[in-house]
């Protein structure tokens, strides 16, 4: 190959590479994710003045408002909320946003300098954004977490329906936690327990 024809090759794909569309970044998954994570940081910033009832509060409504708790509390339930009634199914998505609210307030309780750091957004499967960030622990690279969010629109609003924290899925552990509870204690043995966490998580902190 000459190195005319070879200039004019490269001319030619690097025009075609132009060419092609990017993907631009959900401005608005974006934000619906650093959004919690500026609240997270200021419980944790403020963990001790608040107490567990002052972080819990302070983060009450931002992960009411950035997760699609009725949507993971129905996928976690899988086959069985199916046969729910109405009311069974009111008391499950209360009883979840609850303990997700305590899981949070109860987790984010300290704080020796971590910060979150945002890498952007992709497209994903099913109209979906995939909003990736780290959760820096310390200096050293390998004790960061990795903490990617799956937002699905609803409404018109962006919500988180998924995080995925070091390639673990959250929900997928929630679905299998949840039926194997669900096939041997039913749903009032799984409001039992939940229940039962959320006051182990009052009393530990």
């Amino acid at each position: 190959m000459t190195t005319a024809l070879s200039r004019n090759l490269a001319a030619g794909l690097l025009a075609l590479c132009a060419a092609l569309p990017i993907a631009a970044e959900n401005a608005a998954a974006l934000a619906v994710v650093e959004r919690l994570h500026g609240a997270l940081s200021d419980i944790m910033q403020n963990a001790k003045a608040l107490g567990f009832a002052g972080r819990r509060e302070r983060i009450a409504p931002v992960i009411e408002e950035s997760f699609d708790l009725p949507f993971i509390t129905r996928f976690a339930l899988g086959r069985y909320w199916v046969d729910l009634s109405a009311e069974q199914r009111e008391t499950i998505v209360e009883v979840f946003s609850r303990w997700t609210i305590a899981h949070y307030a109860a987790r984010f309780n300290a704080y020796s300098g971590e910060r979150f750091e945002t890498i952007g957004s992709e497209p994903a499967r099913n109209g979906r954004e995939l909003v990736r960030t780290v959760l820096e622990v310390n200096r050293n690279p390998a004790d960061n977490v990795t903490l990617d969010y799956l937002l699905q629109e609803n409404g018109g609003k962006w919500r988180i329906v998924n995080v995925i924290a070091n390639g673990v899925s959250d929900l997928s552990l929630k679905r299998a936690d949840y039926g194997a509870v669900l096939k041997t204690e039913g749903l009032e043995g799984l409001v039992e327990r939940l229940n039962g966490q959320i006051g182990d998580l009052e009393a530990g902190n």
